[in-house]
């Protein structure tokens, strides 16, 4: 599950240093050029860069509207009216009224576990205590923070279709991660299948991670070429910041920026 993660990191990342290249070569170098009445006339090159340049406008202009959507969900999510606490397995719950029997973990900086008031009724000590684990594992990874930032990144980057489900397939990883914390807390994956019955939360891979069915690994071959692809991006972009004149891409530099390409094949299926 960890190398996973790291591959939809990987691709995240990879997609935001291109982003980032293709601003800082169209600033640094072509509008200059062509503001000053310079610019040589327009080649292949030039057409990849604008074309380029636009994709970054758009992902910019998706990216404000993403930003204030998550804020403006968890200041809601913390808002929420808190009625009592109580101390579960250890950790501090936070107590709401809803009729709806709910737990979650909120807050991007000190994240905190919520239960309603529903659900401690509904619940048997067992699996509330799964439950607890479940979102307590979410706090102490920060998983809020990293959810905003995968939600942000797959809008930001929503029109290519391999970035188009990084949040899903992120909050999954989460998910199932936090069920291990849980089942190890606890001592058996009953009583947290029994707590996603009662809460309505069916997922089918959470499903079989509890009845023992391993997911499939993801070879480190996969993860080698992401990491080589995003550290020659850190050299390409290095090069656009500090390098005098337009910098040149070494051809053999081109097949292994294909490889968050990869990345998104292999990160896709869970099992």
């Amino acid at each position: 599950m960890r190398r996973r993660e790291l591959a939809l990191a990987l691709l995240a990342g990879s997609a935001l240093l291109v982003a980032l290249i293709v601003a800082v070569d169209v600033l640094r170098h072509h509008l200059p050029a062509l503001l000053e009445g310079r610019h040589a006339p327009p080649g292949h090159h030039d057409l990849a860069v604008a074309l380029l340049a636009l994709a970054d406008a758009l992902v910019v202009w998706r990216l404000g509207p993403s930003l204030w959507r998550q804020a403006r969900l968890q200041r809601q999510l913390r808002r929420i009216p808190v009625v009592g606490r109580r101390v579960i397995g250890g950790h501090d719950v936070a107590v709401v009224r809803d009729a709806r029997p709910v737990a979650f973990c909120a807050g991007l900086v000190r994240p905190a576990v919520f239960v309603s008031d529903s659900a401690l009724r509904r619940l048997g000590e067992r699996e509330l205590r799964a439950v607890v684990e479940h979102e307590a594992h979410h706090a102490r990874r920060r998983d809020p923070l990293r959810l905003v930032a995968a939600q942000t990144a797959s809008d930001a980057f929503g029109f290519l279709p391999p970035l188009r489900g990084l949040a899903q397939r992120e909050a999954a990883l989460a998910d199932l991660a936090a069920d291990r914390a849980a089942v190890h807390a606890v001592g058996s994956g009953a009583p947290l299948a029994a707590a996603l019955i009662a809460l309505e939360e069916p997922a089918p891979e959470r499903v079989d991670q509890l009845l023992g069915l391993p997911l499939a690994a993801l070879p480190f071959t996969v993860l080698a070429a992401g990491a080589l692809a995003v550290g020659l991006l850190l050299a390409v972009l290095v090069c656009h910041l500090l390098v005098p004149g337009h910098p040149i891409v070494p051809a053999w530099m081109l097949p292994a920026l294909a490889a968050p390409a990869l990345l998104a094949g292999r990160t896709v299926a869970y099992r």
